[in-house]
């Protein structure tokens, strides 16, 4: 029996084995507009562990496989009511049901999943719900360095506030953010609103707040940190903890409150939602690279990306490193439910440049923003920045028209003049000026792609000018290099939507996408150039007949052929090509005539000739009109005298009576 009893507290400690590491709730009304007093509400909740708790990897992400606690449900994750006086006459009831797996991650030991719920709720509620549990992983310390317990993940879901009525915020982090001891971490968390209009705010997670108790055990679990309210972004000097001295890492939990309120001037947030991530401080490896490595591409950091619900969407991560020989071994993220990622693959071209693959086919559920972070490790453990993109689901970006050359979308395309300073080119929609700066347009000379010869930020320049459908921008005092040929580059957001984050226009990278090259006038009006056939060449004449008589002469007379050959001269001449300036001649006077050419459309030459061939027209009807009732006369009298009866019988009698008087 004891040893019985000592085998089943076995088990229950390892089932209570420390495993939670932080998720986030959030949710909005499927139709805003309704007037139904019941309203379908869609709830989002993500939340991460322990790898070896819950394992996860590619294939199960792919499949949408069971992501479970060992081989069963343990009742986690679960979303029950947490108001004081309860949710009866709300329609809610609690929500249990196995998570989907979306990323996971061997360098730091962590999985995250991610479900989608729709429920349907009385008009008038106003409700606290969330996650709530007792085993944070075990490295998880207290503000006051005792070992971490409780965790409370609360949201506030009100559908009295306004109408439409009102959707939450939308927030998102990497499950761990990795910082180097002794540095200062700037963090920024993206933070949004379906509700354009609304203003949206962060705050601390409070033991007392607006939503109750907000988070457990981990309540003001980051000492020192700063948290900018507007901005959404924490600055910490990266310190240990005084209870990890004796180690060389210290884990932290960052709990934060995301809300909206109807203006700037507003105290009483409409909806609150929860977001709960560690910060992980270490010490680099012994050879690490001094520069931490960093995502480059293909997307700006906090860019937001316009996506249709049931069209596959594809986007590259791109991550470089600084040092010879290192590489990315592994990006942690946090996607969006349904999102697949490939394998880490260099970049081809490239020495220090790795990348994966995103692929998702966003569902109706998800119509809104849905937020996508990731960070690379390299092979020493060294961590990048946290880089997120908001996806804004419904709605597509105004993407810039390649140009064409018949009925183009861009101008300049072709020659111009080397003073040419405005440009100009279409998009599939109306325009705006980026939210955000960083926004470039560049113009690079090919003869030296490695750096733009002149470039733009657009989301703060003048010279940049948003109309319609219409994109210009303007070269101040212009001076292109005579001859040379450019290319026009943008980035990620030169263009952009008005919806939500503002939804950016793809990045333009291909060099062949818009080109102008310069008029140059050295070569075009005072050089000469004369060019001579090839110094040797072989001229085939026609084939020539070479008759001799033959003996079998026919008695015809014609000669029979008895032989065709075919006459072929090689011709050699020299080659003279002469080039000269036209004004260096000085033992005579020459003058330099530049024949200018009008090149005239079909509708112009179509104008020009209306007016003579108008005036032919009238003097050809003036001229022609006598003459022809001249020529019918005479015609008619010459037919009248030939064929008339009466005449014809009267010429016959007075023949008749001449011949009988003679």
């Amino acid at each position: 029996m004891i040893y019985i009893l000592f085998q089943l507290s076995i088990l229950v400690i390892a089932a209570r084995a420390g495993h939670y590491k932080g998720g986030l709730i959030n949710w909005k009304p499927v139709d805003p507009y309704t007037n139904s007093s019941t309203v379908e509400v869609i709830i989002y909740q993500s939340h991460s562990w322990t790898l070896t708790r819950l394992h996860c990897d590619q294939a199960l992400i792919d499949s949408l496989g069971l992501y479970v606690d060992g081989t069963s449900f343990t009742g986690q994750p679960f979303i029950a009511c947490e108001s004081p006086a309860g949710c009866s006459g709300t329609g809610f009831n609690t929500i249990r049901q196995v998570t989907f797996c979306t990323d996971f991650s061997t360098a730091v030991q962590i999985s995250s999943g991610a479900l989608i719920k729709k429920i349907t709720l009385d008009r008038n509620t106003d409700i606290l719900v969330g996650f709530t549990g007792n085993s944070w992983a075990s490295e998880i310390k207290t503000s006051l360095n005792a070992v971490a317990d409780y965790w409370r993940v609360i949201t506030h879901i009100d559908l009295t506030q306004k109408y439409p009525i009102n959707s939450s915020p939308v927030t998102g982090s990497l499950p761990l953010i990795r910082v180097i001891e002794g540095q200062t971490a700037i963090i920024q968390i993206p933070a949004a609103d379906w509700d354009r209009t609304d203003d949206i705010r962060c705050r601390w997670a409070d033991s007392s707040g607006p939503a109750g108790d907000e988070c457990g055990d981990i309540c003001n679990n980051l000492p020192g940190a700063n948290l900018s309210s507007s901005e959404c972004t924490i600055t910490w000097n990266a310190v240990r903890r005084s209870v990890d001295a004796h180690l060389t890492t210290s884990t932290y939990v960052v709990a934060i409150m995301v809300e909206d309120f109807v203006n700037s001037a507003s105290t009483t947030p409409m909806s609150s939602v929860p977001l709960q991530m560690l910060i992980y401080t270490y010490q680099p490896a012994s050879g690490a690279c001094s520069v931490i490595p960093a995502i480059i591409g293909d997307r700006p950091n906090r860019a937001c990306i316009g996506v249709l619900p049931g069209v596959q969407h594809v986007e590259r991560i791109v991550a470089a490193v600084y040092c010879t020989g290192d590489y990315i071994t592994e990006f942690i993220t946090i996607s969006p439910l349904y999102m697949k990622k490939t394998a880490i693959a260099r970049v081809s071209g490239t020495t220090n440049q790795w990348y994966i693959t995103l692929t998702w086919t966003p569902t109706t559920d998800q119509r809104g923003p849905q937020v996508f972070c990731a960070a690379p490790i390299d092979q020493k453990e060294l961590t990048g920045s946290q880089h997120c993109v908001n996806f804004v689901v419904g709605y597509l970006p105004p993407n810039l028209i390649t140009p064409r050359l018949v009925q183009g979308s861009a101008s300049p395309l072709g020659t111009v003049f080397a003073n040419h300073s405005l440009f100009s080119i279409q998009a599939t929609g109306d325009v705006y000026r980026p939210s955000r700066n960083g926004t470039y347009i560049q113009i690079f000379n090919k003869a030296n792609p490695s750096c733009a010869e002149w470039e733009v930020d657009c989301g703060y320049s003048s010279d940049c000018i948003y109309s319609g459908q219409t994109v210009l921008f303007y070269v101040r005092n212009a001076n292109w290099a005579y001859g040379a040929n450019y290319y026009i580059l943008f980035s990620s957001g030169a263009a952009s939507g008005n919806i939500f984050c503002n939804p950016e226009s793809d990045p333009i990278t291909d060099t062949s996408f818009w080109n102008f090259n310069i008029w140059d006038p050295g070569v075009s009006s005072t050089t000469t150039t004369t060019t001579t056939p090839p110094t040797t060449g072989t001229v085939t004449t026609r084939p020539l007949g070479t008759t001799t008589p033959n003996a079998s002469l026919t008695t015809t007379g014609i000669i029979a052929t008895s032989a065709s050959t075919i006459q072929t001269t090689t011709v050699t001449t020299t080659t003279t090509t002469t080039t000269s300036p036209t004004t260096s001649v000085t033992t005579t006077t020459s003058t330099t005539t530049e024949t200018e050419m009008n090149v005239m459309s079909a509708k112009d030459f179509e104008e020009y000739c209306r007016q003579p061939v108008a005036i032919a027209n009238a003097v050809s009807m003036i001229v022609m009109v006598p003459i022809n009732i001249i020529g019918m006369f005479t015609a008619f009298t010459k037919f009248d005298k030939m064929f008339n009866r009466n005449r014809l019988a009267a010429n016959a009698r007075h023949k008749m009576f001449v011949s009988r008087v003679s």
